[in-house]
């Protein structure tokens, strides 16, 4: 009698149905990793706009507010200018919502909306922190 190798029908039925299974659970946990990755995307562009926001102000504040060379204090009355203390470039793709600067003095202080065009997931808008400066 001649030495046979190889696998029966019902190994490789059971095989593939394990197969299977483990992609019906895999695939959903990686489709949801947009979401994810736009979530974190939009927080943490807020907060980098928030430590933008501190360091002009640091910079406002040590030279006495003037926005002449060689400072390098820029003007910050309100939320859109954020994109002028980041680099408008950085921004290209979000959408910011004013907030009043309380007080409206350099100092005062205002809770911005950011949000990422079209993301409308969780997390939606975030939130950064102006400081007026150079006014």
């Amino acid at each position: 009698m001649k030495n046979q190798s190889g696998f029966t029908l019902i190994e490789l039925v059971i095989v593939i149905v394990l197969l299977g299974v483990l992609s019906a659970i895999a695939v959903p946990r990686f489709v949801n990793l947009e979401d994810d990755a736009q979530r974190v995307t939009l927080s943490a562009t807020a907060a980098s706009l928030t430590s933008a926001m501190n360091i002009n102000y640091a910079e406002c504040a040590v030279n006495n507010h003037a926005i002449a060379a060689p400072s390098r204090c820029l003007p910050v009355a309100n939320c859109s200018a954020a994109a002028t203390v980041t680099g408008a470039g950085n921004l290209t793709g979000y959408t910011v919502v004013a907030g009043a600067m309380t007080p409206a003095a350099n100092g005062g202080t205002a809770t911005c909306s950011i949000t990422k065009n079209g993301y409308t997931g969780t997390g939606s808008p975030a939130t950064f922190t102006a400081i007026q400066a150079g006014t």
